[in-house]
Formats: structure tokens, sequence, C-alpha cells
């Protein structure tokens, strides 16, 4: 198969290209691909940090942005890649969903990237009944994505509950700026065919903007085998992942319409479906009958204007829903005539309005009011058997249905030489931001953040800024049953995770041709909640708030553009003490797992402009890292706080080759690119949570055909 894939993709890279050499100039269009601009990059705006249109100089907050151009000359098939490419970010996988950990910190056994607020244009897309965010395929299209911007950092004085440790904002495209196409890629992972297909279409007309966007998948994981906690033989050879197969879903569209009198309304629409057999879940691993398939979506309207010049207000309402569908399966053991069906559903609705006040260019002041409810049918575990029998699984409590939360936030933004003309502070902007929160099941909670920006030079600039920030349990972690015996419960004691985070940063251009981001942060977070094992009279995993962790580290990102290349460079180095109550040992502090501390990532586009091709190549070093608690209590079931073992470290190389402004149909152009993960066929493991860690990918291969229309 990968002999095929290579052959296939030799000969048409040679047809077209011979044809491109055939034309006597470059074209245009070819030029502009070629030329992807620092200073275009530099002058990105920004709406995230401050629900404000800023420059990311001006941004009083960490910032980093991934824009389509990388997106697509990078080759990225989901959020999740491109997200880990980015300093301080760390991405595993159990082959069901993406894990992102943060500055040192990992959400640990069935998180999913639960630790950061992920959002599509401003609007929440989390699974709320787990607060799990769905980063692969399923999420939405890539096609429709104009850029992804990534906030390091607390920013609950804004966005509220779980914008704990950072924020990821999906800003989609325009319909005047989509290209419309429909691209397919055909895959080899572990000798295995992996596929997808996903089309935009977009356009303008009179004062109607509309795009549509859609993607499917395929990815089948199978031949795969768990890796061993270290002197253990529970998995040998034989035993692998069989029709491991994922088949993410995602649908979108957007209606803008737009006039200079009434101002904009925006209908957008998003569906994700994920359909997995998930082999290396940690309560039915290689059972070779699991199913998950979750459907999770949003409808929205929203207005915005500006009125008198000055003052815009924005208006949204949302309605938000999720739930299991009908041909999921879940199994915790190899035994056909018994099975595990689960109840679980929320249906929500958003409000929001915020306005703001601009005195002038620099100067303004935000006030905003959001309501949420999310409507629950809690998480229950039902055991079936092969005569229909559905017993309730024990464990577990009836709590609130509705969980309501009322948000009411202020922000200033405040230069004191354009406000007051005081001249020897006009490079000096000050950010201050205060949020209150009233939840009907955790109650109050306040949280703020003050920033100040202080501008070097022209494109320099050095920021220092501190804030607070928290993330609230979710309907599973307070009132789950469980799946299996020993498995986790739900605890409806639990409390928010609060954090604080001071954090300084210098951003701007080091020369011409190269930009650069470096921050240090320290950040503590007091009532963390962790997942502790099954001792004395408790049988089950319990979630309960018994730990502090104190967390500082440095992130440093170079982007450069030199000659016909375009590369980035980023370091992340981290230490975050875990401090707890051990029910053997009692107090201890120990350093946190599943957590790489240095992280090395690098990538370089070079662009062939007489060949109409480019050539991507990307990297990543991951250092060493220490298992799970749930593996280490199998290393050592005495001292596994203290005595734990270490997953190796590894680095990972990917190299794509695209051609560029091919001409296969008339008037349209076509694009072709091989993308070859983990060339050097690296042997490496995720941490994993029952007694087995996860294997990772060796070399892959995909091959990707786009049609523009």
């Amino acid at each position: 198969m990968r002999t095929k894939l290579g052959y296939l993709f030799i000969f048409f890279f040679s047809l077209f290209t011979f044809n491109g050499l055939s034309q006597n100039t470059d074209t245009s269009s070819t030029n502009a691909l070629f030329a992807l601009s620092l200073e275009d990059l530099m002058d990105v705006e920004i709406v995230s940090a401050s629900k404000r249109n800023q420059n990311i100089t001006d941004a009083p907050s960490i910032v980093s942005v991934i824009t389509e151009t990388q997106i697509r000359e990078r080759g990225y098939s989901s959020i999740a890649e491109a997200l880990n490419s980015v300093a301080g970010f760390d991405v595993i996988t159990d082959y069901y969903q993406p894990n992102l950990g943060i500055r040192g910190i990992n959400g640990g056994l069935r998180s999913w990237s639960r630790l950061v607020k992920v959002m599509i244009d401003g609007q929440n897309v989390s699974f709320r009944s787990s607060s799990d965010n769905f980063l692969d395929p399923s999420l939405i299209p890539l096609n429709v994505v104009e850029k992804i911007e990534i906030i390091r950092g607390p920013n609950s004085a804004i966005y509220g509950k779980n914008a704990f440790l950072g924020v990821i904002n999906i800003i989609t495209k325009k319909g005047s700026e989509v290209e419309n196409s429909i691209s397919h890629f055909l895959g080899n992972i572990n000798n295995n065919t992996t596929f997808n297909i996903s089309t935009v279409w977009g356009g303008t007309n009179k004062n109607l903007d509309i795009v549509f966007a859609s993607s499917y998948s395929q990815f089948d994981y199978s031949g795969i085998t768990p890796s061993n906690v270290p002197g253990s033989s529970i998995y040998n050879s034989n035993e692998k992942a069989l029709k491991n197969e994922s088949n993410p879903l995602s649908v979108y569209l957007k209606l803008k319409y737009k006039t200079d009198s009434s101002g904009i309304i925006t209908l957008d629409f998003n569906q994700q479906h994920i359909n997995s057999t998930a082999e290396f879940l940690d309560w039915g691993t290689l059972t070779h009958n699991n199913r998950l398939s979750l459907f999770k979506g949003y409808e929205r309207i929203s207005y915005s204007n500006t009125f008198f010049n000055n003052f815009e207000t924005n208006l949204s309402f949302a309605h938000t829903m999720g739930k299991p569908i009908k041909n999921e399966i879940l199994d915790n053991d190899s035994d056909p005539t018994e099975w595990i069906e689960r109840e679980v559903s929320y249906t929500s609705y958003d409000f929001g309005f915020n306005s703001t006040y601009a005195f002038d260019n620099i100067n303004n002041f935000s006030f905003g009011i959001d309501y949420t409810t999310d409507i629950h049918d809690h998480q229950k575990f039902y055991t079936v058997n092969s005569t229909g029998i559905r017993t309730l699984n024990p464990g577990g409590t009836e709590g609130y249905e509705n969980f309501n939360n009322l948000g009411i936030y202020m922000q200033m933004i405040f230069n004191a030489a354009e406000f007051f003309a005081f001249d020897y502070l006009e490079n000096l902007t000050l950010t201050a931001g205060y949020r209150f929160d009233y939840h009907n099941i955790y109650g109050d909670v306040l949280n703020y953040r003050l920033a100040a920006v202080y501008h070097i030079a022209d494109k320099l600039s050095t920021k220092l800024m501190y804030g607070t920030s928290f993330n609230a349990p979710s309907s599973v972690q307070l009132y789950s049953n469980y799946i299996s015996p020993g498995g986790i419960v739900g605890n409806p004691n639990l409390r928010p995770e609060r954090a604080k985070t001071l954090e300084w940063a210098l951003v701007g251009k080091l020369l011409k041709d190269i930009n650069f981001n470096t921050n240090v942060y320290y950040t503590e977070i007091d009532d963390k909640i962790e997942y502790l094992l099954p001792y004395g009279d408790i049988p089950n995993i319990s979630a309960k708030n018994v730990s502090n962790i104190y967390s500082a580290g440095i992130e440093a990102e170079l982007n450069a553009n030199i000659g016909n290349n375009t590369a980035y460079l980023n370091y992340s180095y981290e230490r975050s003490i875990l401090e707890k109550n051990d029910p053997i040992l009692d107090q201890i502090r120990i350093k946190t797992a599943l957590y790489p501390s240095h992280m090395i990532k690098f990538g370089n586009i070079l662009y062939l402009p007489r060949f109409y091709s480019s050539i991507n190549i990307e990297g990543r070093y991951i250092s060493s890292r220490i298992a799970s608690d749930q593996n280490n209590f199998i290393y050592d079931p005495i001292e596994y706080s203290i005595n734990r073992y270490e997953i190796d470290p590894y680095f990972i190389l990917d190299v794509m080759i695209s051609s560029t402004d091919i001409k296969i149909v008339k008037n349209s152009k076509t694009k072709l690119s091989l993308k070859i993960q983990n060339v050097l066929d690296t042997e490496f493991n995720y941490p994993g949570f029952n007694n087995y860690d996860i294997p990772g990918l060796g070399r892959t291969f995909y091959f990707k055909f786009t049609q523009y229309i």
C-alpha cells in the first residue's frame, strides 16, 4: 500500500510539474502563495484577548495565531494537530479523542482537553455534560477556518467558567473569502487505509454572505499493541487493536446579512459527530466491541451594530445540545452476551450581551452580561444482557438537572497619555477586567485580571499580566454512576478549581524578517480535582478537590521569512509541583505527571516557484514524562505516589511535498500533496490509564487532492 501511494504521487506530481514548467512565468497567485508575510503575521488583528480587535502586540495576553495559510501549507488534518505545533501545548491521544495539556498540566483520566475553553467565533463548543472538547476532525472542517487564536493563561475575567488555563477561539472565514473547493485524502496508517472527503463553498450576493463546509473521515488504527507497564507482562505482541476505527463528521454553515444602517445579523450552525470503536479506553481495552457515538452541535443568531460611531453592541442567543447516538455500545470485557449502555444528554440555551464605548482609538470601556442554562440528563450506565434485561449500575447520585450561570463583567482599556494628555505615558496601555459569576450549584465566583502593555518601539512591546480563573465541575464529575466495578463515580461535593497566574512577555520583531514571542509565567492552582484510586472502605475511583499545583515555566517562539523559506521554532520548559494529601503517605510534594518538562518544535516551508511546489518539514522533541497514577499503581501498589516510572522521550519528524497552481480543470487550480508523518518511524508511547501505555503511530502516509472550483 505504501509503495502504491508513493508511485501514484510521483506519477501525478511529475506530470503536473512538467505541465507547470512549460509555462513561461510564475502566475501572480503562485508568487503570492510563496510569500507568507511576517508583516501580515505581526499585523494580524485578534479578537479573543479582550473581545476587541487588537494588534497581537497590543493584546493584554500571551497570544499565538495559526493562520489558514499555515494550516494548508503544513497539511494539518485537525485542530489538535495544529495546536501541537504551539509552544506550551502537548497533545496526547487514546485514538478516541486528543487530550490537550498546557503549561505543565494535563487533566488526566478521561479529561479530553477540558482545561481550556474552545470556541467557534466566540461560541462555547464543549460537550456540556463532561466539559470535554473534541479537537479531532469532528470539531470543524479546517477549510472554513480563517485562523486559530490561542491564548495561554487565565481568561475567566472575560469568558467565565472553564477559561481556566487557556482559550482557543476558531475564527471562520467569510463567504467572500472562501475558495470553493472539494478535497480528498487517502492514507496508510499501520497498513490500514484511511480517507477523508471535505468541501467548502461560499459567496456574497449584495448584502448576504454565506459559507458552508463539511468534512467526513475514516481513520483506522487497527493492529497496534498496548505497551506494558515496566515489570508487567499483561499484553503480548499477539494482542492487538482490531477494527480500531474513528469516523468523525463535521458540518458548518454561516449566513451573514449586513447593511450600513441596520448592522449585522448572523446565523451560524455547527454539528459534530464522533463515531469511534475506541480500543484504548481505560474501562474497555481491546474488547473489540466498543462503539462510542456522540453528537453535539449548536445553532446561534447574533446581532452587532455600532451606534454614534463609537458605541458597539453585540447580542447573541444560542441553542446547543449533545447526546449519544443509538448505535453506541460500551463493552468492558470480552463477553459478547453482556454490554453497557449509557444515558447522558444536555440541552443548553446561551444568551450574551456586551457593549463597548470607545472614547478614542485606544481608550474604551466594555460591559457584558451572559446567562447560560444547561438542562442535563445526568450520565447513567446500565448493564444489558442478550435477553434484553437492563440493570442500572450502582453509584452516582441524583442531582440538579438545571445548571444555571449568570455572568457580569466589565473591562477598561486605558491609556493615560491619550485620556489625560500625559505624554510621558503615551506608550503604556493598561487593561483591567472584572467578572462575577453566580451558579445555582457551586455558588459565587469572582475573577479579575490586570495587564500593562508597554511599546518599547514600533512592533515591539513588553507585557506584564496577572489574572485569576476557574474550572467548574461538570455534571459527569458530580453525579455519574460507574461504568464497571471499581470505576469512576461522581462526587456532588466537588468545588471549582481555581488558578492565579502571573505572566511577563516580550513580543515583536527581532530583525526585519524574524518575529518572536517570549514569556515566563507562574501559576498556582487551588482545589485541583484529582481522581483518587480505591483504598480502604472506598471501592471506586473518586474525584476530589485534594491537591494544589505550583507551575512555572518559559515559552519562546520564533517565526522567520528568509528567501523562499518560512520557518518557526519554539521551545518550552516547565516545572510543576503537585501538593496533595496521600491516603498512605499524608502530605506529599511531587512533580506533576503526564507532562514533559522540555519541548522543542520546529518547521520550515521551502517554496520552489520554478517547480510550482513546496516542501514542508516539521519536527518535535518531547522529553520524558511521568506516567499516570493509575499505571504507577500497577508499577508499585504501595508507594505509587512517589515511586514512579517515566515514559521515554522521543523525536518525531514529518515531511510534506505539495504542488501549487496545477491546472486540470480549465480556469481552476488543483493542489496535490504527499505527507509522511513520523518519517523516521520512531517508536514512542503516550501515557495510558489502565495497566499499559498507549503506543504512538509509526510511519504514516497521506496523499491529498484538492480541486478548487
